[in-house]
Parts: C-alpha cells; structure tokens; sequence
C-alpha cells in the first residue's frame, strides 16, 4: 500500500522508461511495440497487487489481462478503451506491412473532459509523433489511476517487460 505520497525517481517512471526505450526509433512499429510492452508491464503490476484469486492471476494476452480489468472494475472504461486502442495499434502494425495510421481517427478518452479526437494530417507530422502522443497520455491516465485510486505503486523495477 502507498502512502498519501510517492517520491519516484525519473529513472522509475513508466512514461520515462517509455521515451528512453524510443528515443532512437524513427518507426511506428517499434514505438507501438514499446509503448504496449510498457502498459502491459503496468497492467501485470495491478493484477499482482489487486487479483488475489491465483487461477485469475493466469491471464497471458494483453487482451485478456483488459477483460480482466473490466471484470474486476480495476480500471475504468476511459482507460479501458485507450488501452484497447494502444492494442489495436501494436496489432496493425505488427501484423500488416506498410500500414499506416494516418488512416485511422484515434480517439483518446478523458475521464474529466469527455473525449479528443488525433487525426494525424498526412504529411504534417510523422506518424510517430502521434503515437507517442498516444501512448504518454495513456501511460499518465494508467498511472494516475494506480495511484490515486488503486493504491498500487506504479514504480518501474528491472523487469523483463
């Protein structure tokens, strides 16, 4: 359990191991890979710390670990559906050659402000920049909820994430 307060290091930031992790990547495909990979890590941190049951504790996909999300209320549907976003991302573009998610309208969803609309503009931006868009508010929206409602530490520790 946390305190009402947390000093983290930047080095224990999930948002900070996220930029650190991309810094050199110049493809969708790594960043999107990168970006799941660090909110599956913080997903696993609140199934170990929230899940007592052991069989629930099995779940191996990302898309299992939201189902078990949603049915233990552990997250609410705002998060729920930018995680599903993220995943459906990472899917394309781990599974299609040359796609682009300049033709996809990413909705990201606030829990305080309703929802907001990326479209990335072809050619005004690389893709890139909107996916890491995507994913840091994401990862700050999963982070603030492990802390200020779930009471999990969201601290990064050497993992193999």
């Amino acid at each position: 359990m946390l305190s009402n307060e947390i000093t983290m290091d930047i080095f224990e930031d999930a948002r900070f191991q996220f930029l650190l992790r991309t810094k050199m990547h110049d493809d969708e495909l790594s960043i999107g890979l990168k970006g799941h990979l660090v909110t599956e890590y913080l997903l696993n941190r609140i199934i170990d710390e929230k899940v007592k049951n052991p069989e629930k504790k099995k779940v191996t996909t990302y898309s299992q670990k939201l189902s078990l999300m949603k049915t233990n209320s552990l997250l609410p549907p705002e998060i729920l559906m930018n995680l599903r976003l993220l995943n459906s991302l990472r899917n394309k573009l781990a599974h299609k050659l040359d796609v682009s998610i300049e033709d996809n309208e990413m909705v990201f969803y606030s829990t305080d402000y309703g929802r907001a609309i990326i479209k990335p503009k072809k050619g005004q931006y690389p893709e890139r920049y909107y996916l890491r868009l995507l994913t840091h508010g994401v990862l700050t929206q999963l982070i603030n909820h492990m802390l200020l409602a779930l009471k999990v530490d969201p601290r990064w520790r050497n993992s193999t994430a």
